[in-house]
């Protein structure tokens, strides 16, 4: 808990007023027994306790309450409060990003009443009620704000429960003509007429409620410009009452009059946000070091790098577009140290863009669409910064890119689906010729000489379809796909040898340095008796596979320490951790979801073993956690954002989890998390989604879809 005792007023004139009719209202009070003294009365007056009566009509409509002090009067809204000081000054102490809709409500009923006979009868008001205290509920994500006073002195206080975030406190000044800090750390808000003075702040936390044991909490005011100011917090006790949960710190727009979608994100440790998207229009803005500055198709791919360094304000470094006269659509993205960006996605363009040294110039049209291989380097001017670029498919069938991956020595390792009989095999491929109507594939690029070491069909007889893939220290390769071939190629003793329902997804392990059927070390199958379906992988820290998707399967496998162990019903996302050399190879998996409906595309995990991931769900009831950032539907198809600690049984189990989104479409592709922690989420916007800081792009620009970068500050 954090308690802020505040306001004290010096230097006012005669009290402002808050009245509907511009002047002040008659009072009478029934514990006014004498009026014959008007001294007396309002020196006595002064020195009682400050009481907040509710508005029934005497005021305004947006005032909620209201209270008289010496020298001033305090007017409470659904935005914060109103100082009306001498000269007819308005001081309005607006909480910035707040909750537009608290519950407010008051406390301490006195048995203080108040009259108000202004005018004709109809304008009249008896028996107003006073209380001691007026509550905010939720006015922050975990956060309270509770009004109450000391004698004629207002003071207030933010009540922050474990999991709060005090940063997110925001308050603005509208009205002051300056703020600024005494060497006491006090507040002082010159409001013309007369000067405000917020005394420093006491911070404290307690073990419980029922403990009167405190903590002071070293911090004070922090100027943030603008006439407003923040919290600044020393350290504290983190196991105790005081634990910092998300907040929303910067959400964005990022699109044109068309359809715009991002579809992958990626940090890297030198503050940069790295975003890879499709766009049907040129209304983004390229920069001077731009590939090409314009749209050449129905969609092209863009890519931009954003600066997220503290204090970096978010800004758009680099932009640039990459297409054809087609549809270019990016579908995953890696980022290495240098910069490099593998991108991976499909087209339809013939002109797409291939470099000289591609392996595949041609590719499969105008029938059909292809996959597309590229590496770009954003810190190279114009058109050297295309490092190389190449289709990846045959002239039979469709292919899609759906996943990419890189090691130390710059390969890049590329998964998807071909339909296609002629897809580009090599002479050490596992399989040489397609299986069924659609196998996935496998394949190693050196996109230094632009050749294709590795390549290979993987599939069974029927539908298999590549989604994921990753690449460990050692050199071997994971991926994951969904099938509903029983045939799958098999290889190692499987969890689970065939396949249960519909279909599966499918977990595999290869070593592209072996041949032939020696390069695939391990498959399974892992699914119920429906329809299960892969759409994401990665590694974590010890080197287990992480996998997420959706599943319609109630049988679907999970373990006993799983965050939510029962499907609820009409889809829900999945979250697996798989260790193929372990014996139990199923070391953590979960349900995630509601009773509408879900689907998981984005996912990764940080160094402490959390895993993130993001999607859409369409279930009111998805399981949210307190405190958090939007807490309720927002009445569309909303994006969710989760975080999850494996082998925590439990609703425990799900750290943060989160709406995102308003009465529109709204789905998140990807999901990465910085080196500090904040975790960046993107996708596309029909419009109203939460936008929040400085934004690049502050509103919805039309057409069918807007992108967005959400970032959450834990």
């Amino acid at each position: 808990m954090f308690r802020y005792p505040i306001l004290a007023l010096a230097a006012m004139a005669a009290a402002g007023t808050l009245c509907a009719a511009g002047s002040s209202p008659a009072l009478r009070t029934s514990s006014d027994a004498s009026r014959a003294n008007t001294a007396q009365a309002k020196a006595a007056l002064a020195g009682l306790p400050l009481h907040f009566e509710e508005n029934r009509g005497q005021w305004k409509s947006p005032v909620r309450y209201a209270a008289r002090g010496s020298g001033y009067t305090v007017a409470l809204t659904g935005r914060g409060a109103t100082l009306a000081v001498g000269g007819g000054r308005h001081i309005e102490m607006t909480l910035v990003h707040a909750n537009r809709n608290p519950q407010i409500e008051p406390d301490g009923r006195l048995t203080l009443r108040t009259d108000y006979y202004i005018g004709a009868r109809s304008n009249w008001h008896t028996g107003v009620a006073s209380y001691s205290r007026v509550c905010y509920r939720q006015i922050y994500p975990g956060v309270d704000l509770v009004y109450y006073g000391t004698e004629s002195q207002l003071e207030y206080d933010f009540v922050l429960s474990p999991g709060a975030d005090p940063s997110a406190v925001r308050i603005r000044f509208d009205g002051a003509s300056k703020l600024s800090l005494n060497p006491e750390g006090d507040l002082v808000v010159n409001g013309g007429e007369g000067t405000v003075i917020e005394k420093r702040p006491v911070i404290y936390q307690q073990e419980d409620r029922a403990s009167s044991a405190r903590t002071e909490v070293k911090g004070g005011y922090l100027l943030l410009g603008r006439n407003t100011v923040g919290l600044r917090l020393e350290h504290y006790d983190a196991k105790r009452a005081l634990v910092v949960d998300p907040v929303l710190a910067y959400s964005t727009y990022m699109g044109g009059s068309g359809a715009d979608t991002i579809n992958a994100i990626q940090t890297d440790n030198q503050g940069n946000l790295y975003v890879a998207g499709s766009t049907g229009t040129s209304d983004l803005v390229a920069t001077n070091e731009a590939y090409s500055s314009a749209n050449s198709g129905e969609l092209d791919i863009f890519l931009a790098v954003i600066n997220n360094a503290p204090g970096a304000a978010y800004g758009v470094t680099f932009l640039t577009y990459i297409g054809g006269g087609g549809n270019d659509v990016p579908q995953a993205l890696a980022v290495d140290s240098s910069q490099n960006m593998y991108v991976v996605g499909t087209t339809t363009s013939s002109a797409f863009p291939v470099t000289a040294n591609a392996f595949d110039t041609v590719g499969g049209f105008p029938t059909y669409t292809d996959a597309f291989v590229l590496v770009f380097n954003p810190q190279v001017s114009g058109s050297t910064g295309l490092i190389f670029s190449s289709f990846l498919g045959g002239t039979t069938g469709n292919e899609s890119a759906n996943g990419v991956a890189y090691d130390s020595s710059g390969n890049m390792y590329v998964v998807g689906s071909t339909a296609s009989t002629d897809w580009p095999v090599t002479a050490n491929a596992y399989a040489s010729v397609i299986y069924g109507p659609q196998d996935a594939y496998i394949a190693q690029i050196n996109p230094n000489n632009g050749t294709l070491t590795y390549a290979s069909y993987m599939g069974g007889e029927l539908v298999d379809d590549g989604r994921g893939i990753a690449v460990d220290k050692s050199g071997l390769v994971y991926f994951v796909c969904s099938s509903n071939s029983t045939l799958f190629p098999a290889a190692g003793y499987q969890y689970q040898g065939n396949l249960a329902g519909n279909f599966d997804v499918v977990a595999g392990v290869m070593d592209l340095t072996q041949v032939g059927v020696n390069s695939l070390l391990y498959t399974s199958y892992l699914g119920g008796t429906q329809n299960d379906m892969a759409r994401s992988l990665t590694l974590d820290s010890q080197g287990n596979m992480v996998v997420t998707g959706y599943t319609l399967s109630s049988n679907f496998p999970v373990t006993a320490d799983a965050a939510q162990p029962t499907y609820a019903g009409n889809g829900d996302v999945f979250v697996s951790v798989l260790n193929y050399t372990n014996s139990k190879f199923l070391l953590y998996s979960t349900y995630l979801g509601g009773s509408e409906g879900e689907v998981a595309y984005g996912l990764t995990t940080d160094s402490s073993g959390y895993i993130y991931v993001t999607g859409y769900t369409l279930s009111t009831d998805f399981p949210i956690t307190a405190n958090t950032i939007q807490p309720t539907w927002g009445n569309g198809i909303d994006v969710f954002v989760a975080k999850i600690k494996p082998h925590v049984a439990g609703r425990a189990g799900i750290v943060l989890s989160t709406f995102l989104g308003g009465p529109t479409i709204n789905n998140a592709y990807a999901v990465a998390v910085g080196s500090d922690g904040r975790v960046y989420v993107g996708g596309y916007t029909g419009g109203e989604f939460p936008v929040q800081g400085a934004s690049y792009q502050a509103a919805f620009q039309g057409g069918y879809s807007d992108g967005f970068i959400a970032v959450i500050s834990q």
